[in-house]
């Protein structure tokens, strides 16, 4: 006589990228501590970046700073020293961005790898609403003050449209956050979003607000 197989019915349902992301998709929590502790890695990294290419160009006493990096005088340094220390930062910035773009890509939508991403291209929010204000203020015929941007700084110094660096910046922040919302798991997108937008707002506040001060005043 034939049996009949029983089917077995998952209770809960998952979401199964197929990359081992499954599990991590299911909460907020891995997406925004990830970003916690990357965010503020990422500004230390920008602002490392500052320093080194402060002591590779020639400056004598450069001074790391948790948001900033103070090169020090600059007698006997052509104007392009200075454009050089300004762009690395964000250069940076772009190649951290990229670089967890390309991890999504290769291991999958892990929170690690869309949370570098993320974080790193945060440092260009910055230049958002300053982009936009220029092409509405131009439009009518007038200009914006100058900003203290590094793009600004650097274009200033090197000769370059800093108006076109921070639009290249803005640029590069949609491309980030596109490629990762084509990327992040199927049917988890808004805990993912939720995580790592929350985290990496906390990772900035907690850094600017209390680590940073403490540790690199």
């Amino acid at each position: 006589m034939p049996t009949e197989t029983p089917v077995v019915v998952d209770r809960f349902p998952r979401t199964d990228t197929g990359d081992g992301s499954a599990g991590a998709s299911a909460s907020v929590w891995p997406w925004a501590l990830w970003c916690l502790v990357l965010a503020p890695v990422t500004i230390v990294l920008h602002e490392s970046a500052h320093l080194a290419t402060a002591y590779a160009v020639g400056f004598p006493r450069p001074t790391l700073h948790f948001s900033s990096v103070d090169p020090g005088p600059s007698v006997g340094l052509p104007p392009s020293a200075m454009g050089l220390v300004a762009l690395v930062g964000p250069m940076v910035s772009a190649v951290m961005a990229l670089l967890g773009c390309a991890l999504m890509a290769r291991v999958g939508p892990l929170p690690w790898a869309a949370a570098l991403a993320v974080c790193a291209a945060s440092r260009f929010v910055v230049s958002v609403p300053y982009t936009l204000g220029s092409l509405v203020v131009r439009a009518l015929g007038k200009q914006l003050a100058p900003p203290v941007f590094d793009e600004y700084q650097a274009g200033t110094a090197l000769g370059v449209s800093g108006d076109v660096l921070l639009a290249i910046s803005a640029l590069i922040l949609a491309g980030v956050l596109w490629w990762v919302g084509r990327h992040l798991p199927r049917g988890a997108t808004r805990i993912a979003w939720t995580g790592l937008l929350g985290g990496t707002a906390a990772g900035w506040a907690v850094w600017m607000l209390g680590l940073g001060p403490l540790l690199l005043p």
